[in-house]
């Protein structure tokens, strides 16, 4: 009775220490897969702000065009004015 109640202790202990030991390789690949997740999240945020910062650029780019397009437009029709009075 004591030899089987030993034996069965020590294969207890045994299988307690094997599942003990699979659950601590679990985490750290659960902890690896989370670091990997990070990376990939911190690197999306950084590319995103740099399409934030592009579109805006491209945004003041476009503004300042349509501003010079309409102001060379109304040097357009000034000078086509000047030209008539000249000819006229």
């Amino acid at each position: 009775m004591d030899l089987q109640l030993g034996n069965l202790s020590f294969i207890l202990l045994f299988l307690v220490v094997i599942g003990k030991y699979l659950v601590s390789m679990r985490l750290q690949q659960l902890r690896q897969k989370v670091i990997e997740v990070e990376v990939a999240a911190r690197s999306a945020r950084g590319k995103l702000k740099q399409i934030e910062t592009q579109s805006g650029q491209a945004g003041r780019e476009v503004k300042t065009k349509e501003r010079k397009r309409q102001s060379l437009e109304k040097q357009i029709a000034k000078y086509k004015k000047e030209l008539g009075e000249l000819r006229g």
